[in-house]
């Protein structure tokens, strides 16, 4: 009679985390998930401060963390991007730009024009590029994008409804 030892398979990142969230729910006696991580987050960061030796600790599990194969980026292309320089448009030059304000889809077809406005909001995030989305609704409250979970789709969306405007 043979016996087989199998080594317990090692918890994924999520599985990890519910893990340990479980244990301080239990500790702390608390119910709601949200408060109890905005607590855990703002006492790490005080712990962290004033005790080196839990700052070494939270970068010791956060290396291990980064080693585990990650189900968010499991199944995703990840799609190296070649920095493209835009070219404002000519009449263009005196126009500003802030990066940091909300995206405006108009004031990017005005600085750079209908044939590089697909590649002028592919920088974007999915959260700027919905905002985005909204502002053009307003003025087209009947249209939506095909599927707004994909930012190509947003992307798809912006440029038929702007460069349509031209």
């Amino acid at each position: 009679m043979s016996t087989t030892i199998t080594t317990p398979k090692p918890l994924t990142m999520q599985q990890r985390t519910k893990v340990a969230l479980q244990q301080l729910r239990e500790l702390t006696d608390a119910d709601d998930v949200k408060l109890l991580n905005a607590a855990i987050n703002e006492a790490a960061a005080v712990e962290a401060v004033r005790n080196s030796a839990f700052r070494a600790t939270i970068r010791r599990i956060y290396e291990d963390l980064s080693a585990l194969p990650s189900s968010a980026t499991r199944g995703r292309r990840i799609r190296e991007q070649s920095p493209v320089e835009l070219i404002p448009l000519p009449g263009s030059e005196g126009a500003r730009f802030d990066p940091f304000a909300p995206l405006n889809p108009y004031a990017l077809l005005r600085l750079y024009g209908p044939q590089q406005l697909r590649t002028a909001l592919s920088g974007y995030s999915m959260a700027a590029l919905r905002e985005a989305v909204t502002l053009v609704r307003q003025k087209h409250p009947e249209t939506k994008p095909k599927d707004a979970r994909k930012a190509e789709s947003l992307i798809d969306y912006l440029v038929e409804h702007l460069v349509g405007l031209q």
